[in-house]
């Protein structure tokens, strides 16, 4: 099977359950003044990745011109009818984060979170970024595995306790074949080391922020399964500047 196809296929089988992990829905109030100060001025922002929208929301509650890009037709879906709900004016769009359907210099800012672990070509897709960004480009993102037995086994254990809260198969979704996995650069996470010399490969200017804290927030506040699995590994976010 494409790669890009079951990725998409996988996305699609998830949209009923995604917005009941607390790790992608959570916390809104204090995303909204991490981005507020991200963004301080009106800005058309390209949401990369949006998932059920909920960075898109928050960027178009503060103002800002928002377009929502993501693979998954499924997760697009419900992403409108959140803005309609709200009744907000977001442009989500079905798209490949590594092929863009924009023009040069499209919009002020680009923004992902928690998107480079599922990308075939993670290097293709910070182009395309820098391509359509005439400011500067956003990456929210973290560590989440490490391959130590004890981890492995809480992940399991987790895993399993996670899909019986959230009411799913834990092993029908467990993200995508080993096959798939072995081709995703970044699966597990990334250092942000490296996505700093990447951003320096592209000419950008990097500027790095802890966000170690939300993830202390979260794992604070955390029904206990998570707790089992969740880590308290490093979260960051890194501004690239175009020079």
């Amino acid at each position: 099977m494409n790669p890009k196809l079951e990725i998409r296929n996988y996305w699609n089988s998830r949209k009923s359950t995604y917005d009941r992990s607390p790790g992608h829905v959570c916390l809104p109030e204090v995303w909204s003044s991490v981005l507020r100060e991200t963004f301080n001025s009106n800005m058309r922002i390209l949401d990369v990745g949006t998932g059920t929208g909920f960075l898109a929301l928050i960027l178009a509650e503060l103002g800002h011109e928002v377009v929502g890009l993501d693979i998954s037709d499924g997760m697009i879906e419900l992403a409108k009818k959140k803005a309609e709900k709200k009744g907000l004016k977001i442009q989500f769009k079905l798209g490949d984060a590594e092929n863009l359907p924009f023009k040069d210099n499209s919009f002020d800012a680009v923004i992902c979170r928690h998107l480079l672990w599922t990308l075939p070509s993670p290097k293709k897709a910070l182009a395309e970024w820098v391509r359509v960004a005439r400011y500067k480009v956003v990456v929210i993102d973290g560590k989440w595995l490490d391959n130590s037995l004890s981890t492995k086994i809480r992940k399991f254990l987790g895993r399993i306790l996670i899909g019986i809260y959230e009411r799913r198969n834990p092993f029908k979704h467990i993200h995508y074949r080993k096959e798939i996995n072995r081709t995703l650069p970044f699966y597990g996470g990334v250092d942000r080391e490296e996505i700093v010399k990447m951003f320096e490969s592209f000419g950008l200017k990097p500027k790095v922020k802890d966000l170690t804290w939300i993830r202390e927030i979260m794992m604070r506040d955390l029904p206990f399964v998570y707790k089992i699995s969740w880590t308290k590994n490093e979260y960051y976010m890194i501004e690239g500047f175009k020079r």
